[in-house]
């Protein structure tokens, strides 16, 4: 179904990213009903078991609900860039609870300018949407994890987790991009995208885990639940976001690289254990999340914010969390600029 609806759906209308709609807004215009049936199709495949995230669904439909109120007042070129990403981020905090983070996504992700004036357009969307979608979403963390703490011992931990999980996440960050750029979007997605749905399937039977956008997987950890093959569980866990959205899907990246962050940051608090370190595996989760999700989104700061957000964890540990993500900004800065 969802083959036929991308193939049909793309041979009569162009499909506009968040920043596309930034970047057009004033002279072209998304089609409405068709980027709301986009969206619901991105939800749709994922709670039918697609391995890639649903998180770009409602930031979509945010801006794209903004962008048209912001036509139907008649305001400025301007403004109306600014609202469309202000409903963007009001539609990633809704759905997830974390306005804070929402925001700092804004402003590092979609490239809105900082001032005064946009600042405080961004808190006052993202927070009250947060506030109206509370009493249907609730306000609890989307992850469970028991609080947790930090020591002297962490800043060594952060350090070893950014060197090891950083080069990992370019990898699946270079992947993930390659895919998009390169997306089936003519006859060939009719064979293409079934069998990568195939695929997934066949593994699904032996490894349910790999179903979905990887919060399964990620909470299986958290929970401290063992995961056969981990190491090899989570390599094809990113193959397979690559397969579907080089072969024709849409969806997001934010959830599986959460997911593999947290994998990449308990198997490195292993490998220390196995040489004689002992750490903490939650922070060192927590650590690689944060690492894989900044590297991803080129968004340090809304990494922190997502993993304390997405894990109910208190700003005592942004400490530890804000050491790891600087390091890996910088090392993937060093390898921007080689490249």
């Amino acid at each position: 179904m969802a083959t036929g609806f991308w193939y049909v759906l793309q041979k009569r209308y162009k499909i506009l990213s968040i920043r596309q709609q930034i970047d057009l807004a004033g002279d072209r215009e998304p089609a409405l009903l068709v980027h709301l049936f986009h969206a619901g199709m991105q939800v749709a495949i994922v709670g039918a078991g697609a391995s890639v995230g649903k998180e770009g669904a409602p930031r979509e439909v945010g801006a794209l609900l903004a962008g048209r109120l912001a036509k139907g007042f008649s305001l400025a070129l301007k403004e109306r860039k600014v609202l469309i990403a202000c409903g963007a981020g009001a539609g990633l905090a809704a759905v997830y609870q974390v306005p804070f983070a929402s925001s700092l996504f804004v402003f590092e992700t979609l490239g809105l300018a900082y001032s005064w004036q946009n600042l405080l357009l961004v808190l006052t969307s993202t927070y009250l949407a947060t506030w109206v979608a509370q009493s249907i979403i609730g306000q609890e963390a989307i992850y469970h994890l028991s609080a947790v703490s930090w020591s002297a011992s962490s800043f060594f931990q952060a350090i070893v987790i950014a060197f090891l999980v950083t080069p990992l996440a370019l990898v699946f960050a270079f992947l993930a991009k390659r895919a998009s750029h390169k997306r089936r979007k003519d006859g060939t997605i009719l064979w293409a995208l079934p069998l990568a749905f195939l695929v997934l399937g066949g593994l699904a039977i032996f490894f349910p885990i790999f179903m979905g956008n990887g919060q399964v997987l990620a909470q299986a950890l958290l929970s401290s639940q063992s995961i056969p093959y981990l190491p090899l569980a989570l390599a094809l866990k990113g193959i397979l976001v690559y397969l579907l959205l080089r072969n024709g899907a849409y969806g997001g990246t934010l959830t599986p690289s959460f997911a593999l962050g947290i994998g990449s940051g308990y198997l490195v608090t292993l490998l220390l254990t196995a040489v004689g370190i002992h750490l903490d595996p939650a922070l060192g989760m927590l650590l690689g999340a944060t690492v894989f999700l900044g590297t991803t989104l080129k968004a340090p700061l809304t990494a922190i914010a997502l993993s304390l957000g997405f894990t109910g964890q208190t700003r005592s540990l942004t400490i530890p969390l804000v050491l790891a993500a600087g390091l890996s900004y910088v090392i993937r800065k060093r390898w921007e600029k080689k490249r």
